[in-house]
């Protein structure tokens, strides 16, 4: 549970809320419906945290839980448990629909930018990739940049860290088990490149 102290701290003071959403997804290979590492306990202690608790969906509708929680005019930062930010979040300029933000290893190379910090308008929704936000039956984001009209404007304020090198081994090779039926299934959903 350090990784996720490291994660939500990297955070808290930067954001009006955090929320939270609990419980395996399907198909990952580990028998453990939601977290019993102390993660439960401490998300519930802290005020800012909106704790909501899902299992077995599949990562992009899982995704739309804290999706649909959100209002109008919200400005979203997706992270994952094993990722925190480095440095000030800062609020996306008017008329931006996409802060594009490196997204890499700490002291390491940066992989990419990445479409993980956004306004959010109602109706915008993951449909079956995790990582592609539809808005009216169109891509809103690839990996990378806002599609289809939509605004971006590189972020220079933070960057997102993975620490998934901190895992355990039996964690990592449950994860890359996971991340390599995942993108074979979500693969039916790409209508257009990735990157």
């Amino acid at each position: 549970m350090p990784i996720l102290k490291q994660c939500v701290e990297s955070v808290y003071d930067q954001v009006d809320r955090i929320i939270a959403v609990d419980g395996k997804y399907k198909d990952f290979p580990n028998s453990k419906w939601y977290s019993t590492d102390g993660t439960i306990e401490y998300l519930s202690s802290l005020e800012k945290v909106e704790l909501v608790f899902s299992a077995d969906l599949f990562e992009a509708d899982k995704r739309n839980i804290y999706m649909d929680m959100l209002e109008a005019g919200d400005t979203a930062l997706i992270l994952d448990g094993d990722e925190y930010v480095e440095g000030s979040i800062k609020k996306l300029d008017k008329g931006i629909d996409i802060g594009l933000v490196k997204l890499g290893e700490p002291e390491g190379k940066y992989k990419r930018l990445a479409t993980r910090f956004f306004k959010y308008r109602k109706g915008l929704r993951h449909n079956g990739i995790h990582f592609i936000l539809e808005y009216n039956y169109r891509w809103f984001n690839n990996r990378c940049h806002a599609v289809n009209g939509f605004k971006d404007k590189n972020i220079n304020t933070f960057k997102i860290n993975h620490l998934h090198r901190k895992r355990s081994r039996t964690r990592k090779e449950q994860k890359e088990k996971y991340r390599l039926s995942a993108r074979a299934r979500e693969s039916q959903f790409k209508i257009m490149p990735y990157e």
